[in-house]
């Protein structure tokens, strides 16, 4: 029994369990804290890894303990399938392994349990409290804030850690790999959808035990007129597939929470100890005192004033190989986040096939493959040597595209000189003719001059631009065959859009060359001409306080302008640069310069569009994640302050999947459907865009009173400070920003709200009279962090 062990977290591997060891160490510390775990080895891959970078973020001890038995192998030792009712495995997986865990290493009178659940579900709190009695039984985020799942999750990312893969995937919790029999319809449906390999298993489980314990009997029951019946997965799957199953019956699961006593229906089974045994594994019944001394009140996990610095990092490894080599390569030369060269992976890509290749989703659902990305980094980032090394290769091929095309240019030149002169010969015969003969020769200097004006001389292939004005660019689009990409490293793209040669926002092409919408070129003296399906791709690189204001150009917002941008905002390395760092290998370079060159030449030849597939299970993978999308867009989604740009989110997903399927087989990707991987790893990228975009908006409409807090919780966080008085901070504030101390109010105000400090309550006056004290302010402990 180890007297150092004071405070034990049930970790069950959730995004709950993670902020509840959060909010425990962050106020006591990591020391005297243990994250036990149970086992049941049938999780998901990706909740092993959450675990140990939680563990590894939060400096705790990640404790593992395991029964050696999975769910199915103690189904069959007890004769009995689990579900929502009796579930054995909870019991005998999660709860006894814990429970003696704590018997054999822990002081009940000096060691609090801390358990996930969180403000909705305060009312299994007694119940859990008496389940784990001698130990006191604490659940911190029943506390204020009172934050949902969405917040936590959100929380965990903006902290560098990445939430596990289940949630994005639309499952409500990470447990057994989303084949928790406690779940409902809705669970099981949606783990056929995103693993059909997994589900499968499951269902032969279930089958088997069913044949042989000769009974009726599953995982799942459905009630129909009065009568409840079971329904195997069996049959499950063959509603799935019908579009009958139940999307809205999720079940629920808490195996470290609930407390699982013996049922008349089958105490053994629950138990596999003699009832005798069971009632001392959870015996007490008195409400016992917090160990030694009371706790005191935990804080709440403070909100970021400003979150860059903890946006997500760009996913390097979802790109194929050749792709994420030289994005972090260049970004390893030049000292460059490696935000920019990823965004620019993307665009480069998107260069090379837009306007040739769509992806068909399902039904007449259909996405072109250009993208609009913009990074947002301060000036002396390097951005144009960025630039210069992502995009050489596409100007390689621009070259080799204008050298390949001269003859045929050179040819039909020539071409429509000679149909120019032949129809002035022509008009000038006609005119001097014999009146018997200038009918005919009129009508054959028409028909010549018809066919001069008729001659096009091709212009020569341009797959890059820069500075161009709306009318340029809808000119250009007609001449490049409805395609173009702006790649840029100044961004003033936005100043022209905003109107600033014509003094008035101009951004249709630019909707309609995302959407691939029909545009119309009027020409003088000629019909007017239709571009059917427009592809623009823009990769940008802006200041920051241009990414911040360009929601003040008119219409920019209501007309979705806005919404079709993807946006990153890395941090700046600028002062902490590798001064001799790695250099790019020419071999990565190479490879990069022949695969880029290679499929921007093969795509450049073509005149139809080819169409990219899915795979079920890819199409399972984007499903999902919209489902995840569609929830998050209600009222009170996460999404919600952002519906017009996340109401793109999957669209640009679905592009993104078709981008990283052509860079990993750029010789014969329209051969091939998308895999569930790569889709996969498109979803990753959406959620990284999304953190993005979250920040970007929020910036837009951001309080002015961030900036004094911001300076206020950076001197707070410089000087260590654990208490102050409103007094003392003016003292040391700079009067420039603070001329008179009431210039504090909304500054601490906001860092309130926020959880990064709180006022103590006034001390007792004894005197009549006389100035009132200052207000007096505590911290956050992670302002003052243990030496």
């Amino acid at each position: 029994m180890s007297a150092s062990i004071r405070h034990v977290v049930m970790m069950s591997g959730g995004i709950g369990s993670w902020a509840t060891a959060k909010r425990v160490i962050d106020e006591h510390g990591p020391d005297e804290v243990v994250l036990l775990f149970a086992d049941t080895l049938v999780e998901d891959a990706d909740l092993y890894r959450f675990l140990d970078d939680a563990a590894g973020q939060l400096g705790a001890r990640l404790v593992r303990v395991a029964d050696g038995r999975t769910p199915w192998e103690v189904f069959n030792d007890r004769r009995i399938i689990g579900n929502s009712r009796i579930a054995p495995c909870s019991h005998l997986l999660k709860q006894v392994p814990c429970r003696r865990w704590l018997e054999e290493n822990t002081d009940p009178a000096k060691c609090a349990v801390y358990v996930g659940i969180d403000w909705s579900e305060m009312h299994r709190l007694p119940a859990i409290q008496k389940a784990y009695q001698p130990w006191t039984a604490l659940a911190p985020l029943c506390e204020p804030p009172y934050l949902d799942k969405e917040d936590l999750l959100r929380g965990a990312a903006a902290r560098g850690l990445k939430p596990p893969r289940l949630y994005a995937q639309g499952f409500p919790h990470n447990n057994c790999g989303g084949a928790c029999v406690r779940g409902g319809q809705a669970q099981w449906a949606l783990l056929h959808d995103t693993n059909p390999t997994r589900y499968a298993e499951e269902e032969r489980q279930e089958q088997a035990l069913r044949d042989r314990l000769g009974k009726d009997v599953a995982i799942l029951r459905e009630r129909i007129d009065g009568v409840t019946r079971p329904l195997p997965l069996i049959e499950l799957r063959s509603r799935i597939n019908e579009g009958r199953s139940d999307r809205d019956d999720w079940g629920g699961c808490g195996c470290f929470t609930e407390p699982s006593p013996p049922t008349e229906e089958g105490a053994e089974l629950m138990t596999g100890r003699p009832m005798s045994d069971d009632t001392d594994l959870w015996a007490g019944l008195a409400t016992l005192e917090p160990p030694d001394s009371p706790l005191r009140p935990m804080w709440d996990e403070p909100v970021p004033l400003n979150p860059r610095g903890q946006l997500p990092i760009f996913p390097v490894d979802v790109l194929p190989d050749w792709l994420a080599a030289m994005t972090a390569g260049v970004a390893e030369e030049t000292q460059t986040p490696v935000d920019l060269a990823g965004c620019l992976a993307l665009a480069v890509i998107g260069t090379a096939a837009g306007g040739r290749v769509t992806v068909n989703v399902r039904g007449q659902w259909s996405e072109p493959v250009n993208l609009y990305t913009a990074v947002a980094l301060p000036p002396g980032n390097r951005k144009s040597a960025v630039f210069g090394l992502m995009t050489k290769p596409l100007l390689a091929a621009e070259q080799a595209l204008i050298d390949l095309t001269a003859p045929q240019r050179a040819e039909a030149a020539a071409s429509a000189r000679i149909a120019k002169a032949a129809a002035e010969r022509a008009e000038k015969l006609a005119a001097n003719a014999d009146p018997e003969k200038q009918a005919g020769l009129h009508a054959q200097a028409l028909s010549l001059a018809e066919a001069a004006e008729k001659a096009v001389v091709p212009v020569e292939p341009q797959l890059v631009a820069d500075d161009i004005t709306a009318e340029s660019l809808t000119s250009l689009l007609a001449q490049q065959d409805g395609r173009i990409s702006i790649l840029s490293p100044e961004g003033e793209i936005f100043e022209i859009i905003a109107g600033r040669y014509s003094g008035v926002p101009n951004m249709g092409i630019f909707l309609k060359g995302h959407a691939g919408d029909m545009a119309r070129v009027n020409r003088q003296a000629r019909d007017p001409q239709y571009i059917e399906n427009p592809a623009i791709t823009m990769g940008l690189a802006i200041q920051p306080e241009v990414l911040d204001s360009i929601g003040q150009i008119k219409g920019a917002d209501g007309r979705g302008l806005l919404a079709r941008f993807l946006y990153s905002k890395p941090q700046s390395l600028v002062g902490y640069r590798n001064l001799t760092p790695e250099l790019l290998h020419p071999g990565t370079a190479g490879t990069y310069a022949q695969k880029l060159g290679g499929l921007a030449l093969t795509l450049a030849g073509w005149t139809e569009t080819a169409a990219l597939t899915l795979t079920p299970e890819a199409d399972a993978v984007l499903l999902a994640y919209q489902r995840v999308t569609e929830s998050r867009l209600r009222k009170d989604g996460s999404l919600a302050p952002i519906v017009n740009w996340a109401g793109k989110r999957d669209g640009a997903v679905a592009r993104i999947a078709g981008l990283l399927h052509l860079a990993a087989h750029p010789e014969d990707a329209w051969m091939r459907p998308i895999a569930a991987q790569t889709m996969a790893a498109a979803t990753r990228l959406g959620d990284y865009f999304t953190a993005h975009a979250l920040d970007v908006f929020n910036a837009m409409k951001a309080d002015p009173a961030q900036g004094a807090a911001h300076t206020v919780l950076t001197h707070l966080t410089e000087t260590r400070t654990a208490a102050f008085t409103k007094r003392d901070l003016f003292r040391a504030m700079p009067r420039s920003e603070f001329p008179a101390m009431g210039d504090l109010d909304p500054a601490l105000n906001l860092l309130e709200e926020h959880g990064w400090i709180r006022q103590q309550p006034p001390p007792p006056r004894t005197t009549r009279g006389g100035r009132p004290p200052s207000p007096r302010y505590e911290t956050h402990p992670r302002l003052t962090p243990a030496a």
